[in-house]
């Protein structure tokens, strides 16, 4: 039984009992005495308290979830390690990337039949005010289009990996090892599945 349950069911026992226990018909000066009102003010005090539980629905927050389990260097790692990711970097064009497992970095290009190479490293620095932070870094040997370059570009790891647009385990598109992809995408993509269609369609040919 809730608190303010028992104390509301006192004071109706009270209430019941206490001409019984009174003998007689009491007047308000001696119920006031009896523990009828003391059972009362309890029930009411209990009512009028604030309630520390929330008034509005739990937001979920999995931006923020993410950005925390990803924030250490072993969990950024395995966040990149041996995955594909679809991504927009600034104004584009949509860069379709497969992580490997070895540091590797390669980059399908909307609009680019060329697969880009590059590396992925996973370091911690430290901010202007001297915080520790783990950053994701990519590098692009030899290249300067579309947001990819030969100097390092970092961002913290929680930052990067919030930005990413869609993510999933291995090498769906068979990136790795080539450095020619099978068609130009044309046009942005609604997601990966939309391309990996396109590639399963044509699995079949002999240079693939």
């Amino acid at each position: 039984m809730s608190t303010l349950r028992f104390y509301i069911w006192y004071a109706w026992v009270e209430a019941t009992q206490a001409p019984v226990r009174l003998r007689g018909k009491p007047d308000m000066s001696t119920l006031r005495s009896t523990p009828v009102f003391a059972a009362l003010a309890l029930a009411l005090v209990a009512c009028s308290q604030p309630s520390d539980a929330p008034t509005n629905p739990a937001t979920p927050m999995p931006g923020i979830d993410y950005a925390v389990e990803n924030s250490t260097m072993h969990g950024a790692a395995r966040a990149m390690r041996n995955h594909t990711w679809l991504w927009t970097r600034g104004p584009g064009p949509v860069q379709i990337h497969y992580s490997t497992a070895d540091g590797r970095d390669l980059v399908w290009m909307v609009g680019q039949r060329r697969i880009f190479q590059g590396q992925w490293t996973v370091e911690n620095t430290s901010d202007s005010s001297g915080q520790q932070i783990t950053q994701i870094c990519l590098r692009y040997p030899g290249v300067n289009y579309g947001g990819l370059s030969a100097t390092p570009t970092c961002r913290p790891a929680g930052t990067f990996l919030g930005e990413v647009q869609q993510r999933e385990g291995g090498d769906p598109l068979q990136m790795n090892g080539r450095t020619q992809a099978l068609f130009v995408i044309d046009k942005p993509p609604a997601n990966l599945a939309e391309i990996e269609g396109r590639v399963a369609s044509i699995k079949g040919l002999s240079n693939y």
